[in-house]
């Protein structure tokens, strides 16, 4: 009976791993989704409103996009405090301390990483076609995670059931 009890709860445990892992690929297509929608609200206050970019970004951080609301919002508050540093670094430094929050590849965050790099060197007119150039990358960045995420959500699921059945034949 104990034996049972053990090897019910190790692959329940299993399965929730496996559960778990699914959740974080979904959560990551959603994070790159809410990223382009955040870009292309940004292309728009840019472009038709023509507001500074800690003006743009708190109006931005205020419709709730999380992580990337609170994101522009420390950057919005750096850029206050921190007049003197270019933007550049603010922009960093802000990416630096929200790296938990936002789960990108390392590829997805050197892209983040290079919007904030152009920011306030570029006339208007650049920013929006480096804006451009990135929401297509990142568009390009959700194609792939779309596709990878059916066929990896069934893997995770069927690796973690068949590694809990496997650790139960062992220590069986």
């Amino acid at each position: 009976m104990l034996k049972l009890l053990g090897a019910g709860l190790i692959l329940s445990v299993c399965t929730l791993y496996g559960l778990q892992m699914k959740q974080r690929l979904f959560q990551h297509v959603q994070q790159l989704i809410g990223c382009k929608e955040v870009l292309l609200m940004l292309c728009g206050e840019i472009s038709y409103a023509r507001a500074p970019l800690r003006e743009a970004f708190l109006h931005i951080a205020a419709q709730g996009k999380e992580p990337f609301g609170s994101f522009l919002k420390d950057v919005a508050a750096r850029m206050e405090q921190e007049q003197q540093k270019p933007l550049s670094e603010i922009w960093s430094s802000a990416l630096l301390g929200h790296q938990d929050e936002i789960c990108f590849t390392r590829e997805e965050q050197k892209l983040l990483q290079s919007i904030g790099e152009n920011f306030g060197y570029l006339d208007v007119q650049m920013q929006l076609g480096h804006l451009n150039l990135c929401i297509q990358q990142l568009e390009a960045a959700i194609i792939r995670s779309q596709e990878e995420l059916s066929a990896k959500q069934k893997l995770y699921q069927s690796l973690s059931v068949l590694g809990g059945l496997f650790l139960i034949l062992i220590l069986l």
